[in-house]
């Protein structure tokens, strides 16, 4: 799909909902857990949403994504937003962590990638190291996957989005030491699991983390 397109379709979109409510009165009713409320907002503000991302993702593909992942966001840290001031701003900020964070988990296995190609430029075993980085991040998921819930939160917080600890802490209602003692556990869970793997896997996967 091209970017014309999908913009044609957002505004498609767009046209079958219209609503009346305030931006308020919706932050106070997903504030009592009203879905249809979240829903609303994403309408609401969708086509400016996604000009904004796609003029930095360059890809409908990865806007859809950034999209999605703005309004879970939104959801999970619906306490946290005051009603009182105005919802686009609190929105936009919220897109554009995530937007960043997408662009810097690209890059930092863009960055992993390249060093091995790098190596596997001289080396016999090229194809080796490729299945091993391949192997590593599925492996990585699914350390990650087994954490506790609450670990894996701060976790990918921290390490994935690259919030600060102060941050994490803010986000989930915690604090600080809260966030230093799970992304301790955290870490020592993953490195447990991976230590009996392959040492060219365990290896990469210390690069990823």
């Amino acid at each position: 799909m091209s970017i014309d397109e999908y913009q044609v379709q957002s505004d498609i979109e767009m046209e079958k909902f219209t609503y009346n409510l305030p931006d308020r009165e919706l932050v106070l009713r997903l504030q009592q857990d009203d879905v249809s409320a979240l829903s609303k907002l994403y309408f609401s503000n969708i086509r400016a949403l996604k000009y904004f991302i796609l003029k930095t993702a360059k890809s409908p593909e990865l806007t859809d994504d950034i999209l999605h992942d703005t309004f879970i966001r939104i959801w999970e840290n619906r306490m946290t937003i005051d009603p009182e001031k105005t919802f686009r701003p609190f929105l936009y900020t919220v897109a554009q962590r995530v937007l960043l964070n997408f662009l810097k988990r690209a890059q930092h296995e863009r960055r992993i990638l390249d060093e091995i190609q790098k190596y596997a430029i001289t080396s016999e075993h090229s194809t080796e190291l490729l299945v091993a980085y391949n192997e590593s991040n599925n492996l990585l998921k699914q350390a990650i996957a087994d954490l506790p819930p609450r670990c894996r939160e701060v976790f990918l917080r921290c390490k994935i989005e690259g919030l600060s600890h102060k941050q994490t802490a803010n986000e989930l209602g915690i604090s600080e030491s809260t966030v230093n003692n799970q992304m301790g556990k955290a870490l020592k869970n993953i490195k447990d699991f991976m230590a009996g793997q392959q040492t060219l896997a365990l290896i990469i996967t210390s690069l990823m983390l």
